[in-house]
């Protein structure tokens, strides 16, 4: 599986809904409804949008238009029309959709206008770290430290390094110390476990 299309899929249980009203949708529909979905996003909404006869088909496409620019956002990357294919064939559009839909898709000008409300900051794609301790050995060295004091000089001196490299293909390096690091660990911690308290609430849980 491409990065593209793992991106595209990392949440299949967003698209249970879309992909029960995905098959009654029509080539012709889909066109129409990519610009109204457009538009309503960019905050221009069309007058033509409320007198849709069959709403939830728009609301369809209006979730896929919406994905595919909040990604197009974080990527920066024109998307694979193989890639974009695949998904809506998984969401049981019929082939003559998938090729429209696919076409518009993968169209740079459909994202010139996103609005800043729906861009999104580039996610983590790798971490690495390593201990530096050469400012530790370099101050217990000049010391000539007893055991004592070389057990404090290790926690005062050394240094975690954290590499990161972000989705956008950015590298961010922090030099953190002991103290640091472990309350970033805690921080982390914390906001996991807040986040798994509210997915288990019914209000966040979607129908």
């Amino acid at each position: 599986m491409s990065q593209q299309l793992e991106l595209l899929t990392e949440s299949p249980s967003l698209w249970t809904t879309v992909s029960l009203l995905t098959p009654e949708i029509q080539k012709k529909e889909i066109k129409p409804f990519v610009i109204l979905a457009l538009k309503e996003l960019e905050g221009n909404p069309d007058s033509r949008t409320s007198s849709i006869m069959n709403t939830d088909k728009f609301s369809a496409v209006r979730e896929v238009v919406r994905h595919f620019a909040r990604l197009r956002s974080a990527t920066k990357e024109p998307w694979g029309q193989d890639d974009v294919r695949t998904f809506l064939e998984g969401l049981r559009f019929s082939p003559e959709c998938v090729s429209e839909f696919t076409a518009l898709l993968c169209t740079d000008k459909m994202y010139e206008s996103v609005p800043l409300h729906l861009r999104v900051k580039p996610g983590l794609a790798s971490l690495q770290w390593k201990i530096d301790i050469s400012l530790c050995q370099s101050s217990i060295a000049s010391e000539t430290a007893s055991a004592q004091r070389t057990k404090q000089l290790m926690h005062r001196d050394t240094y975690i390094i954290l590499i990161l490299t972000l989705t956008d293909g950015q590298t961010l390096t922090y030099r953190l110390s002991y103290e640091k690091f472990h309350e970033l660990r805690y921080t982390i911690a914390s906001a996991l476990k807040s986040m798994i308290v509210l997915e288990r609430r019914k209000c966040m849980k979607r129908e």
